[in-house]
């Protein structure tokens, strides 16, 4: 399944006015800069360790060995691979919003480590079945 837009689009255009030499730049103090990146790292790990623990909504039990049963433990497991999905294309936002912020404050490595993070992440998740 693909990853959801969840304002992927928003965050680039973002990160390309902070790249931006126009007459309107996107522009922020290093400090806020490393603070917002700061609280999208944060956003990350907390959506990470919802994910870790998956398989709570995946591994669906309690239907009886019928062919109903059958159907509804695999809708429901996959209405939670959903739901990770979800939470997978939120990580990604988040990074992508770090890296608007970063080179927003001029911090241009930090801005290319984490948008190559957020590509990490699609990468990875699109190997595992």
């Amino acid at each position: 399944m693909s990853v959801p837009d969840t304002g992927q689009g928003a965050a680039r255009r973002l990160y390309a006015a902070a790249m931006s030499t126009g007459p309107t730049p996107f522009r922020l103090d290093g400090e806020v800069a490393e603070n917002l990146a700061a609280a999208c790292d944060k956003l990350v790990d907390d959506l990470g360790a919802v994910i870790a623990r998956g398989h709570l909504v995946t591994d669906v039990t309690g239907f009886p060995d019928l062919p109903t049963g059958h159907a509804l433990t695999a809708g429901f497991g996959g209405k939670g691979m959903e739901y990770l999905d979800l939470l997978r294309s939120f990580q990604e936002t988040a990074l992508l919003f770090k890296a608007a912020y970063l080179a927003a404050g001029k911090r241009f490595a930090d801005a290319d480590a984490a948008n190559q993070a957020a590509l990490n992440l699609i990468a990875q998740h699109l190997e595992t079945p």
